[in-house]
């Protein structure tokens, strides 16, 4: 082969590479957080639930289908099943450790109801973990906080107002820091609100 066609074929290949390379350099990745708005739902002294919508995502514009940003509107919606471990009383706290699933849905419709638990796990799945937390709860003052240690166990892509997203890959883990208090009129037993950190976030234009 001739030298002038060797180096054509050369840098044909090397435009090639690059080309197919290109659409990976729009994926990338920042500072992973998120915050959520929800309820709490023990369903017996051995299960309870926790439920709502994330209110923001590190990396993505607008989380919400319309004006109005709150449940009915929300398109990231959260449900996390879990058990009780074991329960201590040290005073007027009493710890909770508790084990189970988190999942994040992408809202096919957005319409969550705090009356309906169920509709904050009507989407499709975008990502489940296995979590484990600890609530420690005043019972003097009844309100609490409450860490998760989330481990993605899946995560498929998605796409949220024009924007290509993924919420995190398998094995990576987030920390999950909610407040909360006895609820008297709201949902749920219990209304939390709390923000998630971990570089465990990838998303792209």
């Amino acid at each position: 082969m001739k030298p002038k066609s060797l180096l054509a074929v050369v840098n044909l290949l090397a435009f090639v590479i690059v080309a197919s390379s290109t659409p990976a350099l729009a994926w990338r990745k920042p500072s992973a957080s998120f915050e959520i708005v929800g309820a709490v739902f023990n369903t017996s002294p051995a299960a309870s639930m926790q439920y709502g919508y994330l209110t923001f995502v590190d990396g993505l514009d607008n989380v919400f289908g319309g004006s109005v940003q709150n449940e009915t509107t929300a398109l990231l919606t959260f449900f996390s099943d879990t058990h009780t471990e074991r329960v201590i009383n040290n005073g007027p706290l009493r710890i909770v450790n508790r084990s189970g699933t988190f999942t994040v849905y992408l809202a096919d419709t957005p319409g969550g109801d705090f009356a309906n638990p169920d509709s904050f796990r009507a989407g499709t799945p975008v990502m489940v973990g296995s979590l484990r937390h600890q609530v420690l709860l005043n019972t003097v003052t009844s309100t609490f906080t409450t860490t998760f240690v989330i481990s993605v166990i899946s995560a498929d892509p998605f796409r949220l107002n024009g924007q290509r997203a993924w919420l995190g890959q398998p094995g990576q883990n987030f920390t999950l820091r909610v407040s909360g208090q006895t609820s008297t009129s709201g949902p749920g037993q219990f209304v939390i609100a709390g923000f998630a950190t971990g570089e465990n976030f990838t998303r792209g234009d």
